[in-house]
């Protein structure tokens, strides 16, 4: 499916650690009643939870992107998960700052949202947002 047909969602990073962490993409499609009408998901599973790998990956590029296709309908239920599956080498606060995640919304190939997520390194995030049809 092309954005062209409904929403793409897209989460990436810069932060050179981004490849310690999974990240989950998940949305139930509403008509205008609010009754379901579809669901869709995408994933990046880089290691189990508790890997605590010790590099990235070779074959895991540097700036990966986690992209979910969903139909269109009149709005969407946003998921996203970023979960640590190896924690910050050391203990001090300094070093392990939030890094940002940047989240983009488009519909029929126009951009609806663009927002930044400071996200802590020791928990990851859970984000629930509403994405309405414009």
């Amino acid at each position: 499916m092309s954005d062209r047909e409904g929403f793409t969602i897209e989460i990436s990073s810069r932060y050179e650690g981004w490849w310690r962490y999974n990240a989950a993409l998940m949305c139930g499609c509403f008509d205008a009643a609010g009754q379901r009408t579809d669901f869709a998901s995408a994933a990046s599973t880089v290691a189990d939870v508790g890997a605590n790998l010790r590099e990235r990956p070779a074959d895991l590029p540097a700036d990966r992107r986690v992209t979910l296709s969903a139909p269109a309908c009149d709005h969407l239920m946003l998921y996203v998960y970023v979960i640590p599956h190896t924690l910050p080498e050391g203990n001090d606060i300094d070093a392990t700052r939030p890094f940002d995640l940047d989240l983009k919304i488009t519909f029929a190939g126009r951009r609806l949202r663009t927002e930044r997520y400071a996200i802590n390194q020791w928990s990851g995030i859970s984000l629930e947002l509403r994405v309405d049809r414009p």
